[in-house]
């Protein structure tokens, strides 16, 4: 499947970092759960392909400020929809509570943290300066129904206030997976899914290790692989 998939040449281009997520999502969500799911932020489209290879019934829409991963999205998910706004104006542009799942692999850095990088696809994708982390949940609560569940992947070093930011509004995580580059580091990702209104408990889940002794990918990062057919 990953050798199907289109990105533009230049600028932001995907890691692996969205197929962890596709896997979290699909790991954690019964599919009757999701009838009608939303990409914020959703580039060219990949989660929506990986999601759709799992769940072929759902009812996706992906939204990006930015146009040119737009063409390749429309490629790579014919069966979604694809909008081209700015995420920040969600109420704009769907009545609240019109989704049962939202999605996200959003930009990481705060605007003024490390190096911009000068390409203007890659700056937006990578740090907040089109989208913050608080507009982004925002956008989530406005767009999911009571119960819907939002999933996204983003840094661990930014876990205590991702978790502060949803609680805030009204989100309770309901499970949580931290990912490793390698056995005995520090986690770089985390992985959480939350529920609008939910009282539930949190399920931390075992690390997700990247990278085995010998610089290859783990049995655990091959299975997810696998499972998109990208080995």
């Amino acid at each position: 499947m990953a050798d199907n998939l289109t990105q533009p040449v230049t600028g932001y281009r995907y890691s692996l970092d969205p197929f962890l997520l596709a896997d979290f999502v699909t790991a954690c969500l019964p599919p009757a759960k999701a009838a009608r799911a939303v990409d914020l932020g959703t580039g060219n489209g990949i989660l929506a392909a990986l999601l759709a290879k799992r769940y072929p019934a759902l009812s996706f829409v992906g939204i990006d400020i930015r146009k040119d991963g737009l063409g390749h999205a429309r490629v790579n998910a014919p069966h979604a929809l694809f909008v081209n706004a700015d995420i920040r104006a969600a109420a704009n542009l769907f009545p609240p509570g019109s989704f049962g799942l939202a999605v996200s692999n959003p930009p990481y850095r705060k605007a003024g943290d490390g190096r911009m990088n000068p390409d203007g696809g890659k700056a937006v994708a990578r740090h907040e300066v089109a989208l913050t982390l608080e507009q982004l949940v925002s956008a989530a609560h406005h767009l999911l129904r009571d119960g819907g569940v939002f999933s996204l992947v983003h840094l661990a070093e930014r876990s205590a206030e991702l978790m502060h930011l949803l609680h805030e509004r009204g989100f309770a995580p309901r499970t949580v997976q931290y990912v490793h580059s390698r056995a005995g580091g520090d986690a770089f990702l985390v992985l959480v899914e939350a529920v609008k209104g939910g009282r539930n408990r949190v399920t931390v889940k075992p690390p997700l290790i990247i990278y085995g002794p010998d610089g290859g990918y783990t049995a655990a990062m091959n299975a997810i692989y696998g499972k998109f057919d990208a080995l």
